[in-house]
């Protein structure tokens, strides 16, 4: 399902977002991070996994220097996924430390900087999935209704909504 909105468009499909780069013909993905640096579970995992730990060890220089905190963005190298055509990853930062609960006011905070940040990166289409719904155990729909009516907002970027929940998914696209 997708659909224009001002000129940019808004996608959601069920799937695996790292095995679709190429054919979604994205130039960034989001993740979401912790504050730290450490990608261990989650998409941080697959990206790391996907990409080469050098996005990790980016990650940790960019923690130490910047500092983020919950609802903060910051961006690192793309690694090995540069040569599928991703220019930058997104941290959007949904917890201070690996493991810790999140909250929709920080998915709503995080999700609105990690979009302001890819537009300033140069950023014209990025991938995302659920933020905080997997370790920050926050209920999926309701991160779906915060992340659409962030996306609804802008129109600067294309956003690809793309996760194996299909709760979610259905949300997102019953929704824009």
């Amino acid at each position: 399902m997708w659909r224009k909105n001002g000129g940019k468009m808004i996608i959601a499909k069920v799937g695996n977002l790292l095995e679709n780069i190429e054919n979604m013909r994205l130039d960034g993905i989001m993740n979401a991070a912790n504050g730290i640096g450490p990608m261990g579970a989650g998409i941080a995992g697959a990206i790391r996994r996907y990409g080469g730990v050098e996005i990790q060890t980016d990650a940790f220089k960019v923690c130490n220097e910047l500092e983020p905190i919950p609802g903060d963005a910051y961006s690192t190298i793309s690694g090995q996924l540069k040569r599928m055509g991703i220019k930058r990853i997104i941290h959007a930062v949904t917890m201070k430390k690996p493991g810790e609960l999140s909250s929709l006011m920080v998915v709503l905070n995080s999700f609105n900087n990690a979009l302001q940040l890819a537009k300033k990166e140069g950023i014209k289409r990025i991938g995302c999935t659920a933020l905080g719904t997997k370790t920050g155990k926050l209920d999926s729909v309701k991160v779906a209704e915060v992340m659409i009516d962030v996306a609804k907002r802008q129109n600067d970027i294309d956003i690809i909504f793309m996760d194996f929940d299909k709760n979610f998914i259905d949300y997102i696209s019953e929704n824009i």
